[in-house]
Formats: C-alpha cells, sequence, structure tokens
C-alpha cells in the first residue's frame, strides 16, 4: 500500500509544480502503452475557462500515469498550464483533442478512460458520462436508456461493468460515497468534452470518470488505494476481452469471468 502510495506522490510533482500550473515541457504528453486502453488526464493541471482558472483535478495525473506503469495502457495527460481547456476548448483549437484523435486512430484504441475529479460533497464516488443526446435527458436530469449512450459506441454494457467493479471495491469504506452514477451532473454531452468529441470522430468507445475527491485524497490511504486497484481492475478486464465477438457473447464473457471472481 505505502509504496502505491509513495510512487503516485512522487508522479503527481509534475502536475502539483508550480501550484499545480505543472512543470512539464509541453501542454501534454502522450505514452505509448502495449494494450488497446487509453487513459486521458486532461484537467490534471490548472486550467482556463471562460476567462478563468479552473483548479485541477488533483491526481488524476499521478493516477493516470501509474496506470500506465502497472497496466501497460496509452495514456495522455495534461502537465503544463498554457490558458486552455482541453475538455471544453473547439476542436479546431484543441491541440490535446487534435492529438488524441490522430493516436487514437493510429493505435486502434478500443476504450477510452477520460478521467476527472468531483468534488468531496458530491453525493456519489464515480460519475459516469457517456455523452447522452440532451434531448433525450428526462427531468430528473439521468438517462436510463442503454440506447442513450452514444459514446460507448456499440459496446452499451461497459458502464456496467465499471459500475460493479467500483462498488464492489468501495462497499467496505467508512465514507459515505459508495454508488456509482450515470449522467447525473457531468454526462459529457453539453460540450466539447474528450468523451464525446472522440467518440464521435471515430470507432473507440469512450466514457468520462468524475472521481469524488476523497477518493482522490492520499491522505485516505484505504480509499485512495482501493479507487487505484478499481482502475487496474478495469483496464486489465477490458483488455481480456475478445472484442471481436457479438456484444451478447462479450456480456456471457464477462458474467463468467466476474462469476469465478
Amino acid at each position: 500500500m505505502n509504496n502505491c502510495l509513495r510512487k503516485i506522490k512522487r508522479l503527481e510533482k509534475l502536475f502539483s509544480d508550480n501550484f499545480y500550473n505543472g512543470s512539464g515541457k509541453t501542454a501534454f504528453n502522450i505514452e505509448e502503452g502495449r494494450i488497446p486502453i487509453m487513459v486521458s488526464a486532461p484537467h490534471a493541471i490548472n486550467q482556463f475557462r471562460d476567462g478563468k482558472v479552473k483548479y485541477a483535478d488533483m491526481y488524476t495525473g499521478g493516477i493516470a500515469k501509474y496506470l500506465h506503469e502497472k497496466t501497460g495502457c496509452h495514456v495522455i495527460y495534461s502537465c503544463m498550464y498554457t490558458e486552455s481547456d482541453p475538455n471544453y476548448d473547439e476542436f479546431e483549437v484543441n491541440k490535446y483533442q487534435q492529438e488524441l484523435l490522430e493516436y487514437v486512430n493510429k493505435h486502434n484504441i478500443i476504450l477510452l478512460l477520460d478521467i476527472h475529479g468531483a468534488a468531496k460533497e458530491r453525493e456519489y464516488a464515480v460519475e459516469m458520462g457517456t455523452a447522452p443526446d440532451l434531448k433525450q435527458l428526462s427531468e430528473n436530469n439521468t438517462v436510463n436508456n442503454s440506447e442513450e449512450d452514444p459514446s460507448l459506441q456499440q459496446y452499451k454494457f461497459i458502464d456496467d461493468i465499471i459500475r460493479i467493479i467500483f462498488e464492489d471495491e468501495f462497499q467496505h469504506h467508512s465514507i459515505a460515497q459508495k454508488n456509482v452514477v450515470k449522467n447525473m451532473i457531468f454526462h459529457a454531452g453539453d460540450q466539447n468534452t474528450v468523451t464525446k468529441c472522440i467518440s464521435e470522430k471515430t470507432n473507440t468507445s469512450c466514457i468520462q470518470l468524475e472521481i469524488n475527491g476523497n477518493y482522490r485524497n492520499p491522505d485516505n490511504a484505504n480509499e485512495f488505494i482501493s479507487l487505484v486497484n478499481s482502475l487496474i481492475t478495469i483496464i486489465d478486464f477490458f483488455n481480456k476481452i475478445d472484442w471481436k465477438l457479438q456484444s451478447q457473447k462479450i456480456i456471457e464473457e464477462c458474467i463468467r469471468r466476474r462469476g469465478k471472481n
């Protein structure tokens, strides 16, 4: 446990330097992996949106780099402040999304996990965003029909698997937020998000993960490790799926493998 915490704290320094303006030599960096899964952390440092600075999603950068080392996933992360917002700016001026799009196509990425930070006061542990059509949002701002998850492409079960893995891991902790919700507040569909952009321009399944600050705080060591372990499990799980099968066959395989755990 301590080794993981120490490692991620060291990795986080790239982002936390200069009051979370980062110490990278470029606005963002891509590190090549060896599996068809990619992690994105566009808000690992402070970003600039609508004329003001928005504070970094702390530890999303350090966690993303750690996941790259532990699982072999590809990773992209912001690491130097440039008065831009990779998860908001229009594609024509968004270098982060432009290079990510090219990279995803070149490396045949099947699944992109775009990780963000939510305030610790949020009522959930993790919120998943699948870029629904805003016209189909219900009155309580949620989407219940799995066909309304365009960013998941044809693999509509991805969010269910992610929810099960997170909630299985979180259920034993004392923190009140243990549940995983979808498209409740940050649904990734109302602006030029990484999830919306890449899923619309490629065949890659994309999902936005907004992670509660209580789980991104290394002072909450058990919860922090649970978050990291969950993400490793999610990446390893999807890496082992035979994506060439029909969706129903994949679901059956998922159920079979979960039953063995």
